[in-house]
């Protein structure tokens, strides 16, 4: 059956054909301009599809590459500088390793040594100093607590400073050690004035002709075996406390200057304890305060003597006068904490016992420091620490340190960065790598061996003016003249003393050096393993946009060559129905 075409019809069709041209123009022009194949997923689902999966790849490579990468890069280079100053200080042309050398030449007087001890000194302070290294406010060698420094500051220790820590340090037998006691009496207390004076005792009574007893044959060198902590100048008592918690005044001092503690059934403040897991798997702990059960019997299995400084004494119960030292000597049996110089001497016996526990057996060493200065390392970096506070609970750091038998590597507050898919790189050396406490402790113990040299050294020389002025005759010149030989004796045991101090101390620089290094190369290989994550991820990055250009991007020279010819299209549409709407159909029929 024929159809009849109208004119209506025939203008619709052209229109519509018309309008197709134009929507065609329209959208080829729109890509032109935006140089994108489409402007909304509805103009093409598949590649809008494909645009969204390729756009997050690209977004997590550009995560990667252009944050995360380039913040852990700029970590390890900050890293990489401060070991190396590290390592320069330690072991360059004027480090800690030449200036020992210098200070173990045989012709360095007193003087020199003690000038190189002080220049030693700063270095370590350089050390510590270059531990508080941050990047962007954060502290690159706390592990965690980037807010905090790793040493304090001269703002931390301003007014009251930090306040008290409670420390527990995990050890093991390898720690062991020993310190070069020279026994000389009160030698490196007496004066010119105190020389002939008369020994007095507490109530003031004269009790001995003269101060110093110390002959030539009392002085001699003993090795007493010790485990030295991390800090010295910990918590002092100048008081004891009575069963019913009253504080009671126990020390006294002498013509000579020597502090004494009188004896007594007293508690001591602050509390310490040792402790270890002996071969039969009990946990055996000595303390200075005995610790008792629900039951009220003691659970400590040892006594720790305290002391305030090395050179206090006690009267021990055979009635003798014992310095620190002495009293290990004595007491095979015992431990002998010393706040000053942060040891605990170990009688023979203790010390036996814990030299024959398992390399792995841990020993735990509690006390008590609240008079911090600026350098020295905050404890909640490395120990297990306790902080009090008046009136709230206790601030503890590191507790999982005394839960675990044996430190986790995660523990150690290692920090990593997301690099990849699945990959990771750290970023962090952490303070036990680099900055530890033995070098410290070390170039100071060196100072006061010198210093003690000194103490010795000027009082030999004030005896010889004393003999020399021929105003002491007849006993007082005998007595001067024992001193001297005691002197004499004393200085050069003690100068013997400084120098396998100090040749000791080379071999544990070029330890210090050593583990440096090592942290160097660790860090660099870190670096190095980001240089090539970061070569990866610019291949990747290079491959995903391309990927993102060619499912997104159009083509121009296409887009022109469509562009002309719709236009083309277009204009012969325009012409030809301009040329078929000339006519109606009315002309047909007429």
């Amino acid at each position: 059956m024929a159809m009849r075409i109208t004119t209506k019809m025939m203008q619709n069709t052209a229109l519509r054909n018309l309008n197709t041209c134009k929507t065609r123009e329209q959208k080829l022009t729109e890509q032109m301009a935006t140089g994108k194949k489409i402007s909304k997923p509805s103009d093409d689902p598949i590649i809008a599809i494909r645009s969204l999966k390729l756009n997050s790849s690209l977004d997590k490579i550009m995560q990667y590459s252009d944050r995360n990468a380039a913040d852990a890069e700029s970590w390890l280079k900050l890293t990489e500088s401060a070991i190396t100053t590290v390592v320069d200080i330690i072991g360059g042309d004027t480090g800690l390793k030449y200036m020992l050398t210098q200070a173990a030449a045989q012709y360095n007087k007193a003087e020199d040594r003690m000038t190189i001890m002080q220049d030693l000194l700063n270095k370590v302070k350089e050390i510590y100093a270059t531990g508080n290294a941050d990047s962007a406010g954060k502290s690159i060698f706390t592990g965690f607590r980037t807010d905090l420094p790793l040493a304090f500051t001269k703002e931390d220790v301003a007014g009251d400073g930090p306040g008290k820590y409670r420390i527990t340090e995990q050890l093991t037998n390898e720690v062991l050690g020993s310190v070069t006691y020279v026994k000389k009496g009160d030698l490196a207390e007496l004066n010119e004035g105190n020389f002939l004076a008369k020994i007095k005792d507490a109530a003031g009574a004269e009790t001995k002709d003269y101060v110093s007893q110390t002959t030539e044959y009392d002085v001699d060198v003993y090795e007493i075996p010790r485990i030295r902590l991390s800090y010295d100048n910990l918590d002092r008592v100048d008081y004891l406390l009575d069963g019913e918690g009253n504080k009671v005044n126990v020390t006294y001092t002498d013509a000579t200057g020597r502090v004494t503690i009188k004896g007594g059934e007293f508690v001591v403040e602050p509390d310490v304890t040792l402790s270890f897991r002996d071969k039969d798997g009990k946990t055996v702990t000595y303390s200075i305060n005995p610790q008792y059960d629900v039951d009220g019997n003691i659970r400590t299995n040892g006594t720790i003597k305290y002391f305030n400084n090395a050179t206090d004494t006690i009267i021990d119960d055979d009635g003798s006068v014992c310095d620190a030292y002495q009293y290990a000597l004595k007491h095979a049996d015992e431990a002998v904490y010393v706040a000053d110089t942060g040891e605990l001497l170990l009688g023979k016996n203790l010390n036996e016992r814990i030299s024959k526990l398992s390399p792995t057996e841990e020993v735990r060493v509690t006390y008590e420091k609240s008079n911090w200065e600026e350098g020295d390392l905050n404890p909640i970096h490395y120990f297990y620490a306790e902080y009090p506070r008046e009136g709230k609970d206790d601030l503890i750091y590191n507790k999982q340190y005394l839960e675990n038998d044996k430190l986790l590597p995660d523990d150690r507050q290692i920090i990593e960065y997301d690099v990849g898919n699945h990959q990771r790189i750290r970023v962090n050396t952490t303070p036990d790598e680099l900055f530890t406490h033995d070098i410290g402790r070390d170039v100071e113990e060196l100072v006061a061996t010198l210093e003690e040299y000194y103490a010795i050294s000027d009082n030999l020389d004030t005896v010889k003016r004393m003999i020399e002025s021929g105003d002491y005759p007849g006993d007082d010149l005998e007595k001067l003249n024992s001193q001297k030989a005691a002197l004499e004796k004393a200085k050069n045991l003690i100068n013997d003393k400084i120098q396998d101090s100090i040749e000791d101390a080379q071999t544990l620089c070029d330890n210090w050096h050593e583990r440096a290094n090592l942290a160097a190369t660790n860090n660099g290989a870190r670096s190095a393993r980001l240089e090539v994550v970061k070569n990866r991820l610019e291949v990747q990055q290079t491959n995903f946009e391309e990927l993102v250009s060619t499912n997104e991007d159009a083509d121009y020279d296409d887009l022109t060559i469509q562009l002309q010819s719709i236009k083309l299209t277009y204009n012969a549409a325009l012409s030809s129905i301009a040329f078929v709407m000339q006519n109606s159909l009315l002309d047909y029929i007429r």
